[in-house]
């Protein structure tokens, strides 16, 4: 709030590490499990999305881009950011970006829908195009 943040990006990737410790239920990384209490976080969006149906490959990208759509829903239990984003002064956004392609996906608020920041490559700046491959 002393900041004046108006844009808050919550950004999620593919083949996110936690993410998939979370959907194995792997064993702890370590004693203090940091990671694996930080990850408990995303179980309100595990539970909303299922079981996978045993076949992990599809089911991991629905559960990276559900973590992000339940960030933003936490981040509304906090008064002041709700607050300030009913007021206009603070807009919440969700973003994904796809490792393997290089792809930024921006979540459609209206549709929670994540579509690609840039629909058209051909039509993007050559140093973003740049920036992407690197």
């Amino acid at each position: 709030m002393a900041l004046r943040v108006k844009h808050i990006v919550i950004m999620g990737h593919a083949r996110c590490g936690g993410i998939r410790a979370f959907a194995d239920a792997s064993a702890p990384l370590s004693p203090g499990d940091f990671i694996g209490r930080w990850m408990s976080l995303i179980a309100p969006a595990a539970e909303r999305l299922g079981e996978p149906d045993g076949d992990l490959t599809a089911y991991l990208p629905r559960l990276e881009r559900a973590s992000i759509e339940n960030s933003l829903t936490n981040l509304m239990t906090f008064p002041c950011i709700r607050t300030l984003v009913e007021r206009g002064q603070l807009h919440l956004h969700g973003a994904y970006f796809s490792i393997a392609t290089g792809g930024l996906f921006v979540r459609d608020p209206q549709t929670g829908e994540f579509k690609p920041a840039v629909a058209d490559m051909s039509t993007a700046r050559p140093s973003m195009i740049r920036a992407i491959k690197a």
